[in-house]
């Protein structure tokens, strides 16, 4: 297996500095919550000593003029979206591993391109225009990942025959490990990938569990996980931008009509239905507005849609004047309902099928509903007799 690790690197900070150039040249910490304290999710170079995962307040001890940007997670999914789409005109099998992480899956495709070089060279023209990508070639994950760490700026390296001597002298914070089980391993003077595959897999083992496992395979250059090409959801996406910045409901809500208006009339929506729609406002000066309308039953029209979304727009505060409006149409489908069966058991089956379809257009991911199957009802041992199973519609 050939692949490629296609890294747009500090993805969060240049997606921010695209458009807020003014913060451009200063230290910038992008602030997160995780388990209920605030951690460093990206930083600029500037404040290069501020890592991800990094409790803010040790963050801003070792940076303390740096600028903190509340994150706009909605506008990182959407940019790098159209970076995985980006990559699939060049490769069927993309794989977006994190945001500003991707592998793309080369096998086959030299003779295509007339080569490796070439190849490479649409991937970075696949990139849109602004973001700075670094490539890295291999035959596992993170080998190509760390290839790509060393390429540099909009270049590419592939990984030498002696992957081992290759990986030895990166230092153990490019594991995908915790920020504390790095420091853990800087405690026990485990600086390098080298000195951890030095190491007998026993202690290691022993002192960091299935972490010490991962790090000990990785600092090796064994890692057998396997690319997994993303299922590209199929939507309409349809934006104005308003003369002046508006304050006023009315105004937003003739943009709505007028964006459902041009999405249900697209070609590709003729006798299709949504069950979700998606709004994204900029904010003069501020925050993005997102809001996320999932409809009961799936709609296949404006009058529909627009009914549901203005009811949800009614109870909505702006925080401040809007410049522009877009909206997305997800969760496309064939159906507008389903035909109810003679059979109670069959119509409550089919009731609860739709129920989760709904939940996971609300949640945006399979809701976590399980369903009891029996396993050994025969068995002694009581755990053994029945099992949780992910309920499947």
């Amino acid at each position: 297996m050939t692949l490629a690790c296609v890294l747009l690197p500090r993805f969060q900070i240049q997606v921010e500095l695209s458009s807020r150039p003014a913060l451009r040249g200063r230290p910038v910490i992008i602030t997160t919550s995780e388990g209920g304290k605030r951690v460093v999710l990206d930083a600029s170079v500037e404040a290069e000593q501020a890592t991800a995962g990094m409790p803010l307040q040790e963050a801003i001890a070792r940076c303390p003029d740096a600028v903190l940007v509340e994150p706009d997670h909605t506008r990182y999914h959407t940019a790098f979206e159209a970076v995985l789409d980006g990559l699939n005109r060049c490769s069927p099998v993309v794989e977006g591993e994190r945001l500003g992480l991707a592998y793309v899956g080369l096998d086959g495709l030299e003779g295509l391109y007339g080569g490796e070089e070439p190849l490479i060279q649409a991937l970075f023209e696949a990139i849109p225009p602004g973001l700075h990508t670094q490539v890295g070639v291999a035959g596992a994950k993170f080998p190509a990942y760390l290839a790509a760490l060393s390429a540099g700026p909009d270049r590419y390296l592939r990984v030498p025959p002696d992957v081992a001597s290759f990986l030895a002298r990166f230092p153990v914070d490019v594991l995908p490990l915790s920020w504390e089980a790095i420091e853990r391993l800087r405690s026990f003077g485990l600086v390098t990938l080298g000195d951890v595959a030095a190491l007998p897999l026993g202690p290691l083992q022993a002192q960091f569990g299935p972490e010490g496992k991962r790090a000990w395979e990785l600092a090796r250059g064994v890692d057998r996980r396997h690319l997994t090409p993303r299922s590209q959801e199929e939507q309409v996406a349809e934006a104005l931008t308003f003369p002046t910045p508006v304050v006023m409901l009315e105004p937003v809500l003739l943009a709505v009509e007028t964006l459902l208006g041009r999405a249900f009339a697209r070609p590709q929506m003729r006798g299709r239905y949504a069950r979700v729609a998606v709004l994204r406002a900029g904010v003069f000066r501020g925050v993005p507005f997102v809001k996320r309308v999932s409809f009961r039953q799936a709609v296949g029209g404006r009058e529909q849609a627009f009914a549901v979304i203005k009811s949800v727009l009614a109870s909505v505060r702006f925080l401040g004047p809007l410049e522009d409006v877009s909206l997305t149409l997800r969760g496309l489908t064939g159906e507008p309902g389903m035909q109810a069966s003679l059979f109670r058991e069959v119509r409550s089956r089919q009731q609860l099928g739709e129920s989760m379809k709904q939940l996971e257009a609300r949640l945006g991911e399979r809701p976590p509903v399980y369903r009891v199957r029996e396993v050994e009802p025969w068995s002694r041992i009581p755990e053994r007799r029945r099992a949780l199973v992910p309920y499947a519609p």
